[in-house]
């Protein structure tokens, strides 16, 4: 008897250390059992705690996602808003979706590309001067960091859009339009209606018409998620005259303080290193009429145009 009482009793105690280790309550002998805990719904799955599915995180309470588990640190986009329109404001529009010859930010591939600044901040601190874009070596890592904040939520309610929106942009007179493109705006200079604006309206919704406008010349994934090629129109063009005298012509592929390069009508590429003067460096843009327009051009006369444009059909 003594022998089966051990043997229970140290049954009895494995089997507690087995449940210790399980972390599972057991009621000491003579009690009943704790009534179990009810059972926890399932978390979803997600890339962070709470099932989000942003960049680690869930998104906080009252965060500015769209839906997408993705929440934006509304403090960052206050402090980023006064820095961008002063800094950037002119050439992309207070709310970075284009203006003045500058693109729109919300459907920049830099800015899809990026990761919590870590790309967008060298990007806009050094600038493209090739390109029109000044640096800004003046902004602190903190604004840059609160602009690339900033412009990730501009992305993401680009992309959260119904396609109803859409017709956001079609808010102005279309004859006030009409009016504007035949005379202040000496539009029909370059283009006719019945020539490269044919059929416009039935080509572009009302955003992407008004995108047009505001960067005539776009890159890459302009046109809604398809490249945009840019048309022959459009090229800007240059002549390199070197010391001897010899000029070189084609399409302008590059310039910078350091160099400029060119493709010839043959498909030939040629680059030269460029000291102060020399080469002799002259780039004819057949747009550039066009962005002279865009310094004085109202926030009406684009709305308005593009209106107009989207009766072009």
């Amino acid at each position: 008897m003594r022998r089966v009482s051990c043997l229970a009793v140290c049954g009895v105690a494995l089997l507690v250390a087995i449940a210790g280790a399980r972390g599972l309550d057991v009621a000491p002998s003579g009690q009943a059992p704790a009534p179990a805990a009810p059972p926890q719904p399932d978390q979803p799955v997600g890339r962070g705690q709470g099932g989000g599915r942003g960049r680690g995180a869930a998104p906080a309470p009252g965060g500015g996602g769209f839906g997408r588990g993705r929440s934006f640190d509304a403090e960052a986009i206050a402090r980023a808003k006064p820095v961008f329109e002063e800094q950037c404001g002119f050439c992309h529009g207070n709310d970075a979706r284009g203006r003045a010859g500058g693109p729109d930010l919300a459907r920049s591939l830099v800015v899809l590309a990026d990761t919590g600044g870590k790309d967008l901040s060298p990007y806009i601190r050094g600038g493209r001067p090739d390109r029109g874009m000044p640096a800004f070596p003046g902004l602190t890592d903190q604004q840059l960091t609160d602009i690339a904040e900033f412009l990730h939520e501009r992305l993401e309610a680009a992309r959260s859009r119904t396609a109803t929106d859409t017709m956001a942009s079609l808010v102005g007179d279309a004859k006030a339009g009409a009016a504007y493109f035949n005379g202040p705006g000496r539009c029909t200079t370059c283009h006719s209606i019945t020539g490269d604006l044919a059929g416009i309206g039935a080509k572009y919704d009302p955003a992407t018409l008004q995108g047009r406008i505001v960067n005539p010349r776009p890159g890459p994934g302009a046109g809604r998620g398809q490249a945009t090629l840019p048309s022959p129109r459009s090229m800007r063009r240059v002549t390199v005259t070197v010391e001897n005298g010899q000029t070189f012509s084609g399409t302008l592929d590059f310039v910078s303080e350091f160099a400029v390069t060119l493709i010839e009508s043959s498909g030939t590429r040629r680059t030269f290193k460029r000291e102060g003067d020399v080469p002799k460096v002259a780039i004819t843009d057949p747009l550039q009429v066009h962005f002279d327009m865009l310094r004085t051009f109202r926030d009406k006369d684009m709305q308005d145009l593009t209106a107009y444009l989207w009766t072009l059909k």
